[in-house]
C-alpha cells in the first residue's frame, strides 16, 4: 500500500508541474484523495524523504524536495537505466552473501517460516495474476533469518531505491510468476544446506540480461511481462 501511495505522491508532484520548495496539500487532503490510513501515507512520505522528493518541515506541513527535476515525469530515462543496472548489481552482492550464511545456518523453523511466505505469495498469485507482493518482502524475510543486520540494513536501502523508481519502469520489468519459482528453488537449496547451487540460482534470478530486454521490449511498445501475466489464466510455468 505505501509503494503505491508513494507513486501517487509522484505522479501529484509531476502532474500538477510541481517544482523543489513548492508546498503540497496538507496530510489530510491526501488521505482523503487517496483514501488510505495515516501509516501508510507516513511511511510513502518517509521514502520519498529519503530520496530528496518530499521535505518534511515539522509544524509546517510538506514540501517538494530538492530531489524532483525536469526529468521526473520520464518514463525510461537515462537515469533510471542506471539506477536499475547499479541496484541489480547490489543486490547481486548482498543475495550471494545471504544465501550462502543462509544455507549454513538457517533451522528448519526459519525454512519452514519463508515457505509460508512463498506459498502465500503463490496463493495470492493465483487468485490474483495482477498481484505483486511487497519489493524484496522474500529477500528481506530471509536475510532478517541469516541475524546478518549490516545486510539487512543495505537490503533496506535497495527496497527503498526500488520504490524510488517509476511505477511504469517497475511494472516493465516485473517478472513475478517466474520470480515464485525462482525463489522456491532457492528456498529448496538452503533446505538441503546446498550453498554454491543456491548461489548459482541467485545469479539467475538477478540476471541484469533480463531486465534490460524487459526494458527493450517496453520502448519498442510491447507489453511487458506484467501486463502479459495479467491476461494470463495460470501464473505459474
Amino acid at each position: 500500500m505505501s509503494e503505491r501511495v508513494a507513486d501517487e505522491l509522484r505522479a501529484y508532484i509531476v502532474n500538477n508541474e510541481l517544482a523543489p520548495g513548492d508546498k503540497l496539500p496538507p496530510e489530510r487532503v491526501f488521505l482523503e484523495q487517496l483514501g488510505v490510513s495515516r501509516s501508510s501515507l507516513r511511511e510513502a512520505v518517509r521514502v520519498l524523504a529519503t530520496l530528496g522528493l518530499v521535505e518534511v518541515r515539522h509544524g509546517d506541513g510538506m514540501y517538494v524536495g530538492p530531489g524532483v527535476d525536469a526529468d521526473s515525469s520520464a518514463l525510461f530515462d537515462a537515469t533510471e537505466e542506471h539506477a536499475l543496472r547499479n541496484l541489480v548489481e547490489t543486490r547481486l552482492g548482498v543475495e550471494l552473501a545471504a544465501v550462502t550464511a543462509a544455507a549454513q545456518r538457517l533451522t528448519d523453523d526459519d525454512i519452514a517460516g519463508l515457505e509460508r511466505l512463498v506459498e502465500g505469495h503463490a496463493r495470492r498469485l493465483k487468485a490474483d495474476p495482477s498481484f505483486t507482493w511487497s519489493p524484496l518482502d522474500f529477500e528481506l524475510a530471509l536475510i532478517e533469518a541469516t541475524g546478518n543486520t549490516w545486510l539487512f540494513e543495505i537490503e533496506v536501502m535497495l527496497r527503498d531505491a526500488w520504490l524510488s523508481l517509476s511505477g511504469g519502469l517497475r511494472a516493465s520489468v516485473g517478472r513475478h510468476a517466474e520470480w515464485l519459482a525462482e525463489h522456491r528453488a532457492i528456498l529448496a537449496s538452503i533446505r538441503s544446506r546446498n550453498a554454491s547451487q543456491a548461489q548459482r540460482l541467485v545469479m539467475a534470478h538477478l540476471n541484469l540480461e533480463r531486465f534490460e530486454d524487459d526494458l527493450r521490449a517496453a520502448r519498442r511498445g510491447r507489453s511487458g511481462p506484467a501486463q502479459v501475466a495479467a491476461r494470463e489464466t495460470k501464473p505459474e510455468r
